[in-house]
């Protein structure tokens, strides 16, 4: 009996190793079976589809190529081929090649795919005709030359045949040496074109993505600067507070942390609703309210069929700033600021009117430091997230009953669709 036991516990860690599953040896074995029911449409459909959707073309033109040649050679027939034969030919050729290339290369690329992780990246980075090893994918050019074209030969005899073409005479001039030679250089022709068109749509594809990581560095950098910016404002003016209102600086404190809550993770994304937006708006003026007290009076108007319009987010906030800090903090007895946001044709148009001191045009920002620079991060954001197709215009423009040099507009208009350039997320 005990060594009955021994034995059964001897063989039960053996058994253990017979049933426990084997794993596969690369990651890429791991995940290929997963893979392989959608892999053609990676590696087949769209470069087949490309390809066919060609074929119209280089058929047209291979045929008046031929038919031109036929008739500039001297020993001219007098039942030469028509158009339509080379026509036929060029597009029985072309489907002939395919249908053979296209299984023999899927077949090969299937197997690199799944072996080498820098074939997926060659593919990734360079296209179809970087997947494959450079010898391989010249023996496998050659071989499905070898083949298609005799193939394509006798289905063009088969025709012509079916239809009364084909004659004595014609075969005489229409011998498969010629045939091949035809072929492989309408195969060479249409192989090496395709190359360079797939070279030249990958430089175009990394240069759009150059200029994109460009303007998300570049939209990065500002709203890094325009943050610290409106924190430094704040607490300086939380200090002035904290020995002549102690208890309005408590008050604002508490507003502080609740806008920095709200806009940290806001102030991350690519791109933010219209309302949203707002509501830090809110939060800020807030701030400000504790600050001024009853010399800063506010009105907000916003068309609802504009509160989800996605805009890069802080874009109204800077506006915000400079009304309050160059045109109605300065004033004993502050004054009004009127916040509008509503749809223009096919603009989302944001307007920041206050009733404080006047500016001719945006040029007469003051020069000195801190001055300024919302509007200046405010354009440079536009240009880098919509081009042209945004803009910003400051202008002295007096409320109803107010001193001609009194009051000034802001007028952002943005194009009703998403930022060309999303910020990615940190």
């Amino acid at each position: 009996m005990q060594r009955a036991r021994q034995r059964a516990r001897v063989r039960h860690p053996r058994r253990d190793r017979l049933v426990r599953p084997m794993r596969p040896s690369t990651p890429a074995m791991a995940t290929s079976a997963d893979a392989s029911p959608t892999l053609w449409r990676v590696l087949l459909w769209p470069h087949v589809r490309r390809l066919l959707g060609m074929q119209p073309f280089w058929a047209l033109a291979f045929a008046a190529f031929f038919k031109s040649m036929e008739m500039a050679s001297p020993s001219h027939s007098a039942a030469p081929f028509s158009f339509l034969h080379y026509l036929a030919g060029n597009l029985i050729g072309a489907l002939t090649t395919l249908s053979i290339a296209a299984p023999l290369w899927y077949w090969l690329a299937r197997r690199q795919w799944q072996r080498s992780e820098p074939a997926r990246l060659r593919h990734e980075q360079d296209g179809m005709y970087a997947l494959l090893p450079r010898p391989t994918l010249l023996a496998l050019a050659l071989t499905v030359y070898l083949i298609s074209a005799p193939a394509a030969y006798g289905l063009w005899i088969l025709y012509l045949d079916a239809i009364g073409a084909w004659t004595a005479e014609r075969a005489s001039q229409a011998s498969l040496l010629i045939a091949m030679i035809f072929h492989g250089f309408s195969m060479l022709v249409i192989f090496v074109v395709d190359l360079f068109r797939v070279k030249a749509q990958i430089l175009h594809r990394r240069a759009e993505q150059v200029q994109r990581l460009h303007a998300q560095a570049q939209l990065q950098r500002l709203q890094a600067q325009l943050e610290p910016h409106m924190l430094f404002n704040t607490l300086s003016n939380l200090h002035a507070l904290i020995d002549t209102q102690p208890a309005a600086a408590q008050d604002m404190l508490a507003h502080l942390i609740d806008y920095l809550r709200a806009t940290l993770s806001a102030s991350r994304v690519g791109s933010l609703a219209l309302k949203d937006d707002m509501a830090h708006v809110q939060d800020y003026l807030a701030l400000m309210q504790v600050r001024m007290g009853d010399r800063l009076t506010v009105r907000m108007d916003m068309a609802p069929e504009v509160r989800d319009v996605p805009l890069p987010p802080m874009l109204v906030q800077p506006l915000i700033e400079n009304a309050i800090k160059h045109g109605l903090d300065p004033l004993p007895e502050g004054g009004e600021l009127h916040i509008r946001a509503f749809r223009e044709n096919d603009l989302l148009t944001l307007q920041v009117r206050d009733t404080g001191r006047g500016w001719a045009s945006a040029s007469d920002v003051p020069p000195h430091p801190g001055h300024g620079f919302g509007l200046s991060c405010i354009r440079e954001r536009l240009m880098a997230s919509y081009g042209g197709a945004a803009s910003l215009h400051v202008a002295s423009a007096p409320a109803s009953g107010e001193p001609a040099s009194r009051g000034t507009t802001v007028t952002l208009r943005l194009p009703l669709r998403h930022p060309l350039v999303p910020i990615p997320s940190c």
